[in-house]
């Protein structure tokens, strides 16, 4: 199974990513890849799955506080998103997977 390099996303953080881009944000960040069926990887040798796609990776990261945006309904998507580096980088990709699954 061959995986692709993930990159970031190319718009700004000035306005609303979707959970699509903050999954990617975080996928690019931590050096994951994804697999030809959607699904997020990390390790190059001994792969371990880490979400089925980018979108529930970054909603994965909305529900738990990991980013966060703006609570204004309706959403004009002109407010910013934040990402907890501190959360995310301090957590190994075991950690990671283990919150993800719990």
């Amino acid at each position: 199974m061959k995986l692709i390099a993930i990159d970031p996303p190319t718009r700004s953080f000035s306005r609303w990513l979707t959970d699509e881009e903050i999954g990617r944000v975080i996928a690019a960040k931590r050096g994951w890849r994804q697999a030809p069926d959607g699904s997020v990887q990390a390790g190059k040798i001994r792969k371990t799955r880490i979400s089925a796609s980018l979108d529930q990776l970054g909603a994965a990261a909305v529900d738990r506080g990991w980013a966060s945006r703006p609570r204004v309904e309706p959403s004009d998507s002109s407010g910013p998103t934040h990402m907890m580096w501190g959360i995310i980088d301090a957590r190994t990709d075991a950690e990671i997977l283990a919150e993800l699954t719990a």
